[in-house]
């Protein structure tokens, strides 16, 4: 195999690919990363075996061939090249690889003749759908710290991701919050959709693309697909039935506060210093009519008392929560005022944006004696 590329493409696409991969496993080969010669270009390539990434990239080729090279190494020489042009020379059988920059040149030993494992086709009974520019890194910046971290129920690993009536719905939760956001999607003309999306498939999608640029995806059993300049991202969905989250979510809300999300952040930020050195990590919020309280105290350190204007209605409320599930909330919006909805002192409450109604997050308070 023998080509030469731009340097820059070429350091950015492993960038992207080394994103896969895991240097610590049982299969050597999936610390590598694949460079495939096309008709008219390259193809980079990574896989954990639950996804694969593979990135076309333009490139003047003399020689066919394919050759999987040590991700780290590859990549960190690449990025460190000076000149505007790499030239790569491989031999596929051994896996040794020359590479020629200006008058220096590295050498580096590959896998041989061993090759990443390689993901079935998808079939012909499958859903495609064009996203909008910029909708799956609006969706990761809202549903994704949500995901849970725990081993115990792998499906709240990953996200509800429904299709049908003209928009898209992403649900995330680990149990005690639940982000929920939607988007138009007035073209969509398929089959109702639904299916379990890892949270690291909508990690990785979102940085798919460009602000101008759609996105593809396409669904079929047991597997997604992402695609958009030249970038093709596949993965396999999570098994098991998500949970009825709508019954977790309060159909009436007695008290709601209207304020800033700066002046609010700012306030759950500074109670959070003594909330974080109890075990418990509560805030206690207590709405009284045009006033938002927050409360904070730990045996040891002391107590954080901050009062907030606001615009309200409903009757008085003390609550605790959760000072970081508060804080992951706020941080999701971009707004300048939050709206909070009180649906009773034992029951869970919504946050969102004043001025958006598509986006969502419910947060369980915390026992407390009544």
């Amino acid at each position: 195999m023998h080509f030469s590329a731009d340097q820059n493409q070429l350091a950015k696409a492993l960038t992207n690919a080394s994103h896969l991969v895991q240097s610590q496993n049982t299969n050597p080969i999936l610390s590598g990363i694949q460079i495939n010669t096309t008709e008219n270009g390259i193809t980079v390539e990574s896989t954990d075996l639950f996804n694969k990434i593979s990135i076309h990239l333009p490139a003047y080729v003399t020689e066919p061939g394919s050759v999987v090279l040590p991700a780290s190494t590859f990549t960190d020489l690449i990025h460190r090249i000076p000149t505007a042009t790499v030239d790569l020379q491989s031999d596929s059988i051994s896996g040794k690889t020359v590479i020629k920059y200006g008058r220096s040149r590295t050498t580096i030993h590959g896998f041989g003749s061993e090759r990443l494992p390689q993901f079935p086709a998808l079939g012909d009974e499958s859903t495609t759908v064009t996203l909008p520019p910029g909708i799956l890194s609006t969706f990761a910046r809202q549903t994704l710290f949500a995901c849970s971290k725990e081993e115990s129920r792998p499906v709240l690993k990953g996200l509800s991701l429904e299709l049908g009536e003209g928009k898209m719905l992403l649900v995330s939760t680990d149990g005690s919050r639940l982000s929920h956001s939607w988007a138009a999607l007035p073209d969509y003309r398929g089959p109702h959709t639904k299916l379990v999306l890892p949270a690291k498939v909508l990690s990785e999608a979102s940085r798919l693309g460009s602000s101008v640029q759609p996105i593809t995806m396409t669904s079929t059993a047991g597997f997604v697909q992402f695609s958009s300049e030249g970038t093709v991202l596949q993965s396999r969905l999570l098994d098991g039935e998500y949970p009825e989250y709508q019954r977790v979510i309060p159909q009436d809300y007695p008290v709601q506060i209207r304020l800033s999300i700066t002046e609010l952040r700012g306030s759950v930020e500074r109670a959070q210093l003594i909330a974080s050195k109890d075990r418990s990590n509560a805030i206690r919020m207590i709405h009284q009519i045009d006033v938002l309280q927050l409360e904070a105290s730990a045996a040891e350190v002391g107590q954080a008392l901050e009062q907030l204007e606001c615009h309200s209605k409903g009757p008085e409320m003390d609550i605790l929560f959760n000072a970081t599930f508060i804080l992951d909330a706020l941080k999701s919006f971009i707004s300048d005022e939050v709206l909070i909805e009180f649906s009773g002192i034992q029951s869970a409450a919504r946050f969102r944006e004043a001025d958006n109604s598509q986006y969502f997050h419910i947060v369980l308070p915390l026992r407390q004696l009544v």
